[in-house]
């Protein structure tokens, strides 16, 4: 009569402390989900020339370098997708010549989606 030699279940079982690798983990088992993708909101920044002192405030304020100075001192955007919306150049602006709304989508009706 022979016996039977089976793995031990400790053998197989990870130790203690160890940490399985992760190509040994099925992803099913970990839960990960890919990450969805957000949708970035877009701001336009508009100038009211009219009331605008060219004091360079909006300029200096920006974190981001959206509102740059032209030759004469006027405020103009130089990168308007590089807006976060914080809004601190309508806050600190002392004539209130500046606006900052979100931007909405717009597509034209030639491009196949209906």
């Amino acid at each position: 009569m022979e016996k039977k030699v089976s793995a031990s279940p400790k053998a197989s079982a990870p130790q203690k402390g160890a940490k399985a690798k992760k190509s040994e983990v099925p992803a099913k088992e970990t839960g990960s989900v890919a990450p969805k993708e957000k949708k970035r909101i877009l701001y336009s920044v508009k100038f009211f020339y009219e009331w605008c002192k060219s004091c360079g405030l909006c300029s200096a304020l920006c974190p981001k370098q959206v509102i740059s100075t032209d030759e004469t001192g006027k405020p103009r955007v130089e990168n308007p997708d590089a807006c976060i919306g914080c809004r601190i150049c309508e806050i600190h602006c002392p004539d209130f010549a500046i606006t900052v709304k979100k931007r909405k989508d717009t597509r034209r009706s030639t491009d196949g989606k209906r």
